[in-house]
Order: structure tokens, then sequence, then C-alpha cells
């Protein structure tokens, strides 16, 4: 990714990690927060699902076939990697982390609870997580049925949430995505308090 000089910092880059349940909200939360901050860079993961409405190269994914993913995968190219929900892959790109934390840029993304301890224990003092709750687990359900046709990957998501709200604890902060705007003002808030520190220690407990 093209990262400018203005934004390098004087210390090593941040790495926030978002994550929580499917449907709660996490790429529109980090759209409308990073209309409005300066200086932090969205990492799009890989993934070898298709391409929903609305969606591009790079937003909110780097869209790759299956055969292109595995070779990166034998590369060594994946700080972490897993296949969920419809046997498709999900990955993050590990130089691109190492570059923007060595050299001073701050960078964001959403990563499932599983990928964000590996990404804890690679980069523990670097990171900080941010775990994004659902109002109510009714209402996560209501957000999964009407944006997927699919009962069955509906089924498979909602039963990965028990697993994945086990992990809120562990985390640095937390936002209930309830109300849009108050959330991203919340996100967006934690954000930019964390990037004025220079020495942010988070609870830095690597999940298990």
């Amino acid at each position: 990714m093209p990262f400018r000089p203005e934004d390098q910092q004087d210390r090593p880059g941040y790495f926030f990690i978002l994550s929580g349940p499917s449907g709660v909200g996490k790429n529109t939360l980090l759209g409308i927060v990073l209309q409005g901050l300066s200086g932090v860079y969205y990492m799009p993961s890989a993934t070898t699902r298709p391409m929903r409405p609305g969606e591009s190269q790079l937003n909110p994914y780097v869209f790759v076939s299956k055969d292109e993913f595995e070779e990166m995968i034998e590369r060594g190219q994946f700080l972490e990697w897993k296949k969920i929900h419809t046997n498709d892959y999900y990955g993050t790109h590990l130089p691109s982390i190492r570059y923007a934390i060595e050299n001073g840029y701050d960078i964001i993304t959403d990563m499932d609870v599983l990928g964000c301890a590996d990404a804890v224990a690679a980069f523990p003092e670097h990171i900080c997580t941010i775990f994004i709750m659902p109002p109510s687990l009714d209402e996560l359900s209501n957000r999964l049925y009407s944006r997927d046709a699919d009962q069955r990957n509906i089924q498979k998501r909602l039963e990965r949430v028990e697993l994945e709200m086990k992990y809120q604890d562990k985390y640095d902060f937390v936002v209930v995505n309830d109300n849009l705007d108050e959330s991203a003002q919340q996100l967006r808030e934690i954000i930019q308090e964390v990037r004025t520190s220079k020495n942010f220690k988070g609870k830095r407990e690597v999940p298990q």
C-alpha cells in the first residue's frame, strides 16, 4: 500500500485490530472512521470469497483465487490465515505489517479472534485490539438474515458467535455497535488516544 511520508511517526507504527462476530458492522464502522481520520491506513485482508455488490478490489478485501492464496501460503506471506464459513480463505499479509510497524506508519484492519491471537503473539508491543459487540444476539441474527439469503451460511456464522464472544475480555477495548454514529465516534476517539501515546500498553494478554 502507498504510504505518505508526512504520515510517518517518530515511533514504531501501531497495528489496530477490530474483531467481532460476522454481521456486527466492523467494515461499516471502519469506513466511517477512516473518512475523518488521517494518517491511519486500512490494510485489507486477502480472501477467496466472491466479491459482493458494492465491493471492489481492495475494498474491503484483496480478492484472489484459491490457487493464488495457496501459493502465498507456501511462500509464507501470511501472518495468519484461516478457512472459515463457506470454505473460503482469509489471510493477513505479513510483509505489509512489518513494513508499517518498522517505518512508523499506523495501520488498521479487521480480523477474527483466532487471527488476532496470532497477531498479538507476533507483535505484542505494537498492537491495539478492539472488540466490536452487537447490541444483542437477536439484532445480530437479524442483520445476518438481511444480507445473506443462504441460511446455511447464516447458521455457520451464528454457530461461531459463541466462540467469538468468549474473547471479548482479552481485548484492549470493547465497543458496542448499537448506534452507528456513536459507535464510530467512540472508535475514532480510541484510535486517536492510542496514537498520541508513544508507549501504549494494552492488556497484552495473548488470547488462548
